[in-house]
């Protein structure tokens, strides 16, 4: 590769001293002073040229390096969703270990700085540089955090236009100055690196002093603003007059110059004339041989290192340099190096930004499967509201007519539809356990003791081709965990299991106690739970599903797909975790990891049957803004001989409650309602200005937890219990006698 507007060649010049052997010996030493001043400058030249591009390559791999990085940070799907903190942990680990920083700013303020140990938003300073479209380098004289000089490299963010954002990677003037040092130059050579706006970015002579000045050469200053380049006798900024070669600008707008004073090169010629007058008698006729030697010798090492610098210009590694000229090996090598660095510094970066984008994504898809999780809670929390209200409605006009219909062959269909009533609520709080819309109620369980309770149920449900075995470690402790729940999840994975052998098998439960990590907690105490069937097993795709809701291979209708969903929502939700193994023909064990309680286990003991013992008859103030269910209740209590005052909203039984002075025994609220106030805001508003009503709530679904009331009812709930929580909540007080 050929460099344009290059020097006149060396073998040129030796056909001009060929030419002046001719003439007589007086200009014969005048020609050879000349030669030997021309053969230094085009030398000095040669030198200035490569050095002052190697120097501007090597600056331009450094800018390109942090421009592919800003680039990289930019497009992140994080700063497109405005998560700072998500933006902040990948910009931190792509610069982790390199020394640079990032920092994120729009217009006036500045959100993220990965230099300081925690970002803040700060204003930024008014004019500072802001980039529209592709990219942009600033200067400023005092950094906003050290207060030293500091340059940055700007992008636009990706995906908008015009951007809102900029992502900026800075660093110092000590590194453009380490990168002028990494290059070789002759002795009194002024070296300095010029941004877009011909400005001292970095200098090998005081650096400080001459920090972000103008280059003052007017010639100098104009060819730099053109984007040209060659060579420029100028005046230095320390008033030396030198020889500057000026390096065509980079993709940036940056370029390097090199100068060489003019008096060094005067000096060396004066020095080679002196020797060649001395000795031109004597090596006349030797001179003849050797300059035709040193033509063949000079020339080909020159035109290969310029070969070389192309490469290393065209982003390429050159190979070394083996010419037989040291001078040229070294700068061959020189050249050699600085494209092995760049490209090192390449793979690195690119490495860097793989990495980068792989953890971005990892992250996008943890935040998709919380939001989806989030979005089902959502809506299974209102399914449970509407749909519980509809089966309190269907529930209580069965109870109803059950209590005035006789025994016998009518009552059969009815107790048909309550059963039925039952198992949709049960489907309602499995919904409502894997979209975590469920509040639950954890307290010591003993593992062994319910297993018992539930033996008779589970045994029944395997059938006899199917035995049960459980081995449970001696001593194991208590489990800390809703026991409802519990027992729900254990007959969930019990139930697949004997789904999964038609054929008959075993079903083997095992329970210890570990020590394992669950989220950002390490070396926790857990209990294991294993459930461990003989069956078909499943594939991987089926595998990788088995936790989606409504997903099942079951056919349809002998399963709801709800199931190991629940599981996985209770087991989270109680601070622990669930997995599964699987493969075809081995069968599938699920692991389920719950909290080992601090204190014993809760002994649940079975009670005598209930024999309920109204206590009179109750001035009730009802609250329910669900018709279906305020006309069937309403009915059902005033049959029991209970007077009901119904209010719609929240709002009216306050202004009620007002006017005749708290004139209720018990106060019977739903949660969920329209109005200003929630039948919790009442309950908390009765507990000031009428603290002796107590209060009964039923909820069909709340994400609030239920403080300051006497009773709760979970709809749908069966009369007796509405009946004996009435009962309850008079005795708290002495209600007065209805009359009749």
């Amino acid at each position: 590769m050929r460099f344009p507007g290059r020097p006149a060649s060396i073998r040129s010049r030796l056909v001009l001293l060929l030419l002046a052997l001719w003439l007589p010996a007086v200009i014969a030493l005048g020609l050879q002073a000349l030669c030997a001043y021309l053969r230094e400058e085009a030398a000095a030249r040669g030198e200035l040229q490569q050095q002052a591009s190697a120097l501007s390559f090597a600056v331009q791999a450094e800018l390109d390096r942090r421009v592919s990085l800003a680039r990289a940070l930019a497009s992140l799907p994080s700063l497109k969703a405005r998560d700072f903190q998500a933006f902040e942990r990948v910009a931190r680990l792509a610069t982790e270990g390199t020394g640079d920083s990032v920092f994120l700013v729009d217009r006036t303020r500045q959100y993220v700085f990965t230099a300081q140990p925690q970002s803040t938003v700060v204003p930024r300073r008014p004019g500072s540089l802001f980039v529209e479209r592709d990219m942009g380098v600033s200067f400023v004289p005092r950094g906003p955090v050290s207060g030293n000089p500091a340059i940055a490299v700007l992008v636009p963010e990706t995906g908008r236009s015009p951007p809102e954002f900029n992502v900026g990677i800075p660093f110092t003037p000590a590194r453009v100055l380490e990168v002028i040092r990494q290059q070789p130059y002759r002795e009194g050579s002024t070296v300095a690196v010029l941004d877009a706006q011909q400005r001292v970015m970095g200098r090998n002579r005081d650096a400080e002093r001459w920090l972000g000045m103008r280059a003052s050469h007017p010639e100098l200053r104009a060819l730099a603003e053109r984007g040209g380049s060659g060579f420029v006798q100028t005046v230095t900024l320390d008033g030396v007059a030198s020889l500057t070669f000026l390096a065509p600008p980079g993709r940036h707008g940056w370029t390097a110059l090199v100068a060489l004073p003019e008096a060094q090169l005067l000096q060396a010629a004066q020095q080679l004339a002196l020797r060649a007058t001395a000795v031109s008698a004597i090596l006349l006729a030797l001179g003849l041989g050797l300059a035709a030697l040193a033509a063949r010798r000079i020339s080909g090492p020159v035109r290969a290192l310029e070969d070389a610098a192309g490469e290393l210009l065209a982003q390429r590694v050159p190979q070394p340099l083996h010419t037989g000229l040291a001078e040229i090996d070294r700068v061959g090598g020189v050249l050699h190096g600085a494209g092995v660095r760049a490209r090192e510094a390449e793979q690195a970066l690119e490495s860097r930004v793989a990495q980068a984008v792989s953890e971005a994504r990892r992250a996008e898809a943890s935040l998709f499967e919380a939001r989806k999780h989030e979005a089902i809670g959502r809506l299974t929390g209102g399914i449970a509201h509407d749909f519980n209200n509809l089966l309190q409605t269907i529930s209580m006009g069965l109870q109803v007519v059950l209590r005035s219909v006789p025994p016998g062959r009518h009552t059969r269909p009815l107790e048909a539809a309550m059963a039925a009533c039952g198992k949709a609520a049960e489907q309602v709080r499995q919904m409502l356990a894997f979209g975590r819309a469920q509040q639950l109620r954890p307290q010591p369980v003993d593992l062994a003791d319910l297993l018992l309770r539930t033996r008779e149920l589970t045994g029944k449900a395997l059938g006899e081709r199917i035995e049960l075995v459980a081995h449970l470690e001696p001593s194991l402790p208590a489990i800390l965990a809703d026991p409802t729940q519990l027992e729900l999840a254990l007959l969930n994975l019990v139930f697949n299991a004997r789904d999964a052998m038609p054929t008959g098998g075993t079903v083997t439960l095992r329970a210890r106690a570990v020590r394992d990590d669950i989220g950002d907690e390490a070396d926790v105490p857990l209990v294991r739970i294993d459930v461990e069937d003989t069956g078909h097993g499943m594939d991987a795709e089926t595998l990788a599903r088995v936790f989606e809701p409504y997903f099942t291979t079951k056919q349809v209708g002998a399963g709801s797909g709800l199931g190991l969903p629940q599981v996985q929502a209770f087991a989270r939700q109680s601070g622990g975790d669930v997995g599964i193994t699987s493969a075809p023909g081995r069968g599938t064990c699920v692991t389920l990891l719950l909290p080992v309680a601090r204190g014993p286990a809760v002994v649940q003991e079975a009670g005598a049957p209930r024999e309920r013992r109204s206590r009179g008859r109750l001035r009730i103030l009802m609250v329910e803004d669900d018709v279906l269910v305020a006309s069937v209740v309403t009915a059902a209590l005033e049959h029991e001989g209970h007077h009901v005052r119904l209010c719609r909203t929240a709002d009216e039984a306050q202004a009620l409650l007002e006017q005749e002075d708290c004139a209720a025994d018990v106060l019977f609220t739903d949660i969920m309602m329209p109005g200003a106030m929630t039948g919790l805001d009442l309950v908390e508003w009765c507990r000031t200005h009428c603290p002796k009503l107590p209060a009964l709530v039923a909820t069909g679904y709340t994400s609030r937890t239920p403080d300051g009331v006497w009773k709760v009812l979970r709809k749908p709930y069966a009369m007796d219990d509405l009946l004996d929580a009435l009962d309850a909540c008079a005795a708290a007080g002495t209600p007065a006698p209805l009359p009749d």
